[in-house]
Protein backbone atom coordinates (compact mmCIF):
# COMPACT_ATOMS: atom_id res chain seq x y z
CA UNK A 1 0.00 0.00 0.00
CA UNK A 2 1.22 3.07 -1.38
CA UNK A 3 2.30 5.76 2.07
CA UNK A 4 1.04 9.29 2.29
CA UNK A 5 2.23 11.77 -0.85
CA UNK A 6 5.03 14.28 0.57
CA UNK A 7 5.73 17.89 -1.43
CA UNK A 8 9.07 18.16 -0.43
CA UNK A 9 10.49 21.63 -1.46
CA UNK A 10 13.88 24.00 -1.69
CA UNK A 11 14.55 27.14 -3.24
CA UNK A 12 16.83 27.82 -6.27
CA UNK A 13 19.82 30.64 -6.47
CA UNK A 14 18.17 34.55 -5.02
CA UNK A 15 20.12 37.30 -5.13
CA UNK A 16 23.43 37.27 -2.87
CA UNK A 17 22.80 33.81 -2.72
CA UNK A 18 24.11 31.84 -6.10
CA UNK A 19 24.29 28.51 -4.42
CA UNK A 20 21.16 27.80 -2.29
CA UNK A 21 21.48 24.28 -0.51
CA UNK A 22 18.28 23.93 0.34
CA UNK A 23 17.38 22.73 -3.58
CA UNK A 24 20.37 20.11 -2.65
CA UNK A 25 18.63 19.05 0.41
CA UNK A 26 15.05 18.79 -0.96
CA UNK A 27 15.99 17.06 -3.88
CA UNK A 28 18.40 14.66 -2.06
CA UNK A 29 15.29 13.93 0.79
CA UNK A 30 13.15 12.75 -1.91
CA UNK A 31 15.43 10.81 -3.65
CA UNK A 32 16.60 9.10 -0.71
CA UNK A 33 13.34 8.16 0.83
CA UNK A 34 11.81 7.21 -2.30
CA UNK A 35 10.71 3.99 -2.21
CA UNK A 36 9.93 3.70 1.35
CA UNK A 37 7.12 4.31 3.47
CA UNK A 38 5.82 7.67 1.66
CA UNK A 39 5.68 8.90 -1.90
CA UNK A 40 7.88 12.17 -2.10
CA UNK A 41 8.02 14.49 -4.66
CA UNK A 42 10.57 17.15 -5.09
CA UNK A 43 10.32 20.68 -6.30
CA UNK A 44 12.33 23.50 -6.66
CA UNK A 45 11.11 26.60 -6.98
CA UNK A 46 12.66 29.31 -8.27
CA UNK A 47 12.85 32.82 -6.36
CA UNK A 48 10.12 34.72 -8.25
CA UNK A 49 7.18 36.32 -6.70
CA UNK A 50 4.89 35.63 -10.08
CA UNK A 51 5.94 32.17 -10.60
CA UNK A 52 5.42 31.04 -7.31
CA UNK A 53 2.40 32.74 -7.12
CA UNK A 54 1.22 31.02 -10.54
CA UNK A 55 3.02 27.46 -9.68
CA UNK A 56 1.79 26.46 -6.19
CA UNK A 57 -1.99 26.56 -6.47
CA UNK A 58 -1.20 23.92 -9.55
CA UNK A 59 1.15 22.11 -7.82
CA UNK A 60 -0.67 21.41 -4.94
CA UNK A 61 -4.08 20.60 -7.01
CA UNK A 62 -2.54 17.89 -9.14
CA UNK A 63 -0.39 16.30 -6.37
CA UNK A 64 -2.94 16.59 -3.30
CA UNK A 65 0.04 16.39 -0.79
CA UNK A 66 -0.54 14.62 2.79
CA UNK A 67 2.61 16.14 4.24
CA UNK A 68 4.26 19.76 2.50
CA UNK A 69 7.90 20.03 3.59
CA UNK A 70 9.39 23.20 2.62
CA UNK A 71 13.26 24.23 2.98
CA UNK A 72 14.53 27.51 3.01
CA UNK A 73 18.11 29.30 3.57
CA UNK A 74 18.23 31.69 6.45
CA UNK A 75 21.99 33.20 6.16
CA UNK A 76 22.13 34.18 9.68
CA UNK A 77 20.73 30.50 10.99
CA UNK A 78 22.69 28.80 13.58
CA UNK A 79 20.44 25.43 13.18
CA UNK A 80 17.49 24.03 12.03
CA UNK A 81 15.11 26.80 12.49
CA UNK A 82 10.90 25.44 12.76
CA UNK A 83 8.73 28.09 11.34
CA UNK A 84 5.29 27.92 13.34
CA UNK A 85 3.54 31.31 11.58
CA UNK A 86 3.66 32.42 8.06
CA UNK A 87 2.26 36.37 7.60
CA UNK A 88 -0.05 38.06 5.04
CA UNK A 89 2.59 40.26 4.01
CA UNK A 90 5.04 41.32 1.79
CA UNK A 91 8.02 43.18 1.53
CA UNK A 92 9.17 45.07 -1.55
CA UNK A 93 12.44 42.95 -2.21
CA UNK A 94 13.40 42.00 -5.34
CA UNK A 95 13.46 38.43 -6.42
CA UNK A 96 16.19 36.61 -8.64
CA UNK A 97 14.62 38.09 -11.77
CA UNK A 98 14.95 41.45 -10.76
CA UNK A 99 10.86 41.68 -10.42
CA UNK A 100 9.09 43.50 -7.01
CA UNK A 101 6.00 42.17 -5.73
CA UNK A 102 2.45 43.12 -7.18
CA UNK A 103 0.84 43.62 -4.25
CA UNK A 104 1.79 44.46 0.15
CA UNK A 105 -0.60 41.04 0.72
CA UNK A 106 -0.66 37.82 -0.05
CA UNK A 107 -4.07 37.02 -0.16
CA UNK A 108 -6.04 40.16 0.04
CA UNK A 109 -9.05 38.79 2.08
CA UNK A 110 -6.79 36.39 4.28
CA UNK A 111 -5.71 36.48 7.89
CA UNK A 112 -3.16 38.68 9.20
CA UNK A 113 -1.61 35.46 9.94
CA UNK A 114 -1.71 31.70 10.00
CA UNK A 115 -0.13 29.11 11.94
CA UNK A 116 0.83 25.44 11.33
CA UNK A 117 -0.95 22.94 13.45
CA UNK A 118 2.08 20.69 13.26
CA UNK A 119 3.99 20.35 16.94
CA UNK A 120 7.25 22.68 16.00
CA UNK A 121 8.40 22.75 19.62
CA UNK A 122 8.98 19.22 19.58
CA UNK A 123 10.03 18.92 16.33
CA UNK A 124 13.25 21.02 17.46
CA UNK A 125 13.76 19.16 21.16
CA UNK A 126 13.74 16.06 18.91
CA UNK A 127 16.27 17.46 16.67
CA UNK A 128 18.00 18.73 19.68
CA UNK A 129 18.16 15.45 20.88
CA UNK A 130 19.66 13.79 18.10
CA UNK A 131 22.48 16.56 18.46
CA UNK A 132 21.25 19.18 15.97
CA UNK A 133 21.08 22.38 16.80
CA UNK A 134 16.92 23.51 16.52
CA UNK A 135 14.25 26.33 17.88
CA UNK A 136 11.11 27.78 16.80
CA UNK A 137 10.15 30.82 15.58
CA UNK A 138 6.93 32.89 14.60
CA UNK A 139 7.71 34.50 12.04
CA UNK A 140 9.30 33.11 8.53
CA UNK A 141 10.90 35.90 6.98
CA UNK A 142 9.85 39.07 4.77
CA UNK A 143 10.78 36.98 1.49
CA UNK A 144 9.45 34.06 -0.77
CA UNK A 145 9.91 31.65 2.28
CA UNK A 146 6.97 33.43 4.71
CA UNK A 147 4.85 34.20 0.56
CA UNK A 148 5.53 30.22 0.13
CA UNK A 149 4.53 29.18 3.32
CA UNK A 150 1.33 31.21 3.84
CA UNK A 151 0.18 29.98 0.66
CA UNK A 152 0.59 26.41 1.82
CA UNK A 153 -1.03 26.87 5.45
CA UNK A 154 -4.38 28.74 3.43
CA UNK A 155 -4.47 25.14 1.10
CA UNK A 156 -3.82 22.89 3.69
CA UNK A 157 -6.73 24.84 5.85
CA UNK A 158 -9.25 24.57 3.13
CA UNK A 159 -8.63 20.72 2.95
CA UNK A 160 -11.34 17.95 4.18
CA UNK A 161 -8.68 15.57 4.40
CA UNK A 162 -5.91 16.79 6.79
CA UNK A 163 -2.44 18.41 5.40
CA UNK A 164 0.04 19.08 6.92
CA UNK A 165 2.36 22.51 6.21
CA UNK A 166 5.78 22.83 7.79
CA UNK A 167 8.43 25.49 7.04
CA UNK A 168 12.17 24.40 8.12
CA UNK A 169 14.65 27.41 7.59
CA UNK A 170 18.16 25.91 7.58
CA UNK A 171 21.50 27.63 7.90
CA UNK A 172 24.43 28.01 5.79
CA UNK A 173 26.84 25.16 5.09
CA UNK A 174 30.41 24.39 6.30
CA UNK A 175 31.57 25.74 2.28
CA UNK A 176 29.07 29.10 2.38
CA UNK A 177 30.44 29.66 6.14
CA UNK A 178 27.76 28.07 8.30
CA UNK A 179 28.95 25.38 10.79
CA UNK A 180 26.45 22.33 9.58
CA UNK A 181 28.04 20.00 6.91
CA UNK A 182 25.73 18.90 4.48
CA UNK A 183 25.77 15.40 6.26
CA UNK A 184 24.33 17.35 9.25
CA UNK A 185 21.44 18.71 7.34
CA UNK A 186 20.40 15.77 5.90
CA UNK A 187 20.31 14.36 8.85
CA UNK A 188 18.20 17.20 10.22
CA UNK A 189 15.80 16.59 7.26
CA UNK A 190 15.80 12.76 7.07
CA UNK A 191 14.41 13.10 10.83
CA UNK A 192 12.38 15.68 10.02
CA UNK A 193 10.24 13.99 7.73
CA UNK A 194 10.05 10.65 9.87
CA UNK A 195 8.63 13.09 12.93
CA UNK A 196 6.30 14.71 9.96
CA UNK A 197 4.98 10.90 8.96
CA UNK A 198 4.17 9.75 12.33
CA UNK A 199 2.20 12.96 13.36
CA UNK A 200 0.50 12.15 10.39
CA UNK A 201 -0.05 8.83 11.41
CA UNK A 202 -1.08 9.37 14.75
CA UNK A 203 -3.57 12.29 14.09
CA UNK A 204 -5.12 9.83 10.89
CA UNK A 205 -5.59 7.48 13.73
CA UNK A 206 -6.79 9.60 15.92
CA UNK A 207 -9.59 10.60 13.82
CA UNK A 208 -10.29 6.31 12.50
CA UNK A 209 -10.57 5.22 15.37
CA UNK A 210 -13.35 4.63 18.05
CA UNK A 211 -12.65 6.51 21.86
CA UNK A 212 -10.81 4.31 24.39
CA UNK A 213 -7.55 3.25 25.62
CA UNK A 214 -6.95 2.36 22.25
CA UNK A 215 -6.39 5.79 21.40
CA UNK A 216 -3.64 6.73 24.34
CA UNK A 217 -0.80 6.45 21.66
CA UNK A 218 -2.35 8.72 19.46
CA UNK A 219 -4.03 11.39 21.79
CA UNK A 220 0.29 11.80 23.53
CA UNK A 221 1.09 12.59 19.55
CA UNK A 222 -1.23 14.73 19.41
CA UNK A 223 -0.64 16.59 22.57
CA UNK A 224 2.64 17.80 21.30
CA UNK A 225 0.78 20.56 19.48
CA UNK A 226 1.89 23.90 20.10
CA UNK A 227 -0.17 26.32 22.26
Amino acid sequence: MAGPRVLITGFGPFPGVPDNPSAWLAETLAAETRGGDCEPQAQVLPTEWDTIAALTPRLYEALQPRIMLHFGLCRNAQGFRIERSAHNRVFARADMSGALPRTRTILPQGPDRLDTDFPATALAAHLRARGLAASTSHSAGRYLCNFLYYRSLEWAARQERPAIALFVHIPPVVSQGGSFSEAELLHGAHETLRFALDFADGRQNARQAPAGPALAASEALLSMKDA
